[in-house]
């Protein structure tokens, strides 16, 4: 395993990392979430499950491996859930949602609204324990040393809670006076999370952020995501972006907003770039 990174991971495919579940894993999870199987089962046959959709990698010659996300109920996982002043919220009000952006208007053209969210409630901090170095110490005994540098983690995108919430409403305004304030802690909560990460062996993470639907018009997304505001660069869903205009609650324009975010995202990664290869999932 080297300790350098690499711009380019050192292989020519991957996959996103999400992959389907077995229908007896499927049906011991929903046995769990109804309270008929206790954690320490659920543990056991997402253990079993992963050590067989491990293997299918392998034998089908992948060099990215993940664990399938097996372990999340949905695939962004609960990193914000553990953050200091992120508190989970069941059936939030649809109010506080920008019914436009993509993940929510999913939800709201099959006729359904998001049955969870989280908000932040005060300042947010990393607690300091990652509950995905446990995961990724499962991997490794799964595959040969060498190439636990290739195992994938994958990691909700920093800007996730805020993007899907209307302005005003990703955080109190007595906790935090602007969004450079509010993503400045989130960054530092994902440094944490990366030198913890990268302390295991971890040297692949991969970002998901399917809101983060783009078109880069005269570059590409190299080197992570420093690149310059000089490029073009512009929100590519046409009903985002007329959703945007026509939502006069907004205090930023879609330009100001993605140069926010790419800002987040390069404070997140910034002290470790010569150690971990990342890479960002989008939809479009």
């Amino acid at each position: 395993m080297t300790s350098t990174a690499r711009r380019n991971p050192p292989f020519r495919a991957e996959h996103l990392g999400s992959l389907l579940r077995p229908k007896p894993f499927l049906s011991k999870r929903a046995a769990f979430e109804s309270g008929q199987l206790s954690a320490a089962d659920l543990t056991a046959a997402e253990d079993e499950a992963i050590r067989e959709i491990v293997k299918v990698q392998l034998d089908a010659g992948f060099h990215a491996i993940t664990d399938g996300e097996y372990r999340r109920a949905v695939f962004w996982g609960s990193f914000f859930q553990e953050l200091e002043g992120m508190t989970e919220v069941m059936n939030p009000d649809i109010e506080i949602f920008r019914p436009y952006v993509p993940d929510i208007a999913g939800f709201l053209e099959k006729g359904h609204k998001p049955g969870q969210s989280c908000v932040c409630t005060g300042k947010i901090r990393h607690k300091g324990k990652s509950t995905l170095v446990p995961h990724f110490e499962f991997l490794k005994t799964l595959i040969p040393q060498e190439r636990w540098g290739e195992i994938k983690v994958t990691l909700i995108a920093p800007p996730w809670y805020h993007l899907r919430y209307k302005d005003g409403k990703a955080y109190p305004q007595d906790v935090y006076a602007s969004d450079e304030e509010y993503f400045a802690d989130i960054a530092k909560a994902y440094r944490v999370e990366l030198d913890l990460l990268c302390a295991a062996g971890a040297r692949n993470i991969q970002f998901d952020d399917p809101n983060f639907a783009c078109e880069f018009k005269l570059m590409t997304l190299c080197h992570a995501l420093h690149c310059s505001r000089d490029t073009t660069i512009d929100f590519c869903s046409e009903k985002m972006i007329q959703g945007w205009k026509e939502d006069k609650t907004n205090t930023k324009t879609l330009d100001q907003l993605l140069t926010s975010y790419i800002q987040c995202y390069n404070d997140c990664i910034a002290q470790h770039t010569d150690k971990m290869h990342f890479g960002l999932h989008i939809c479009r």
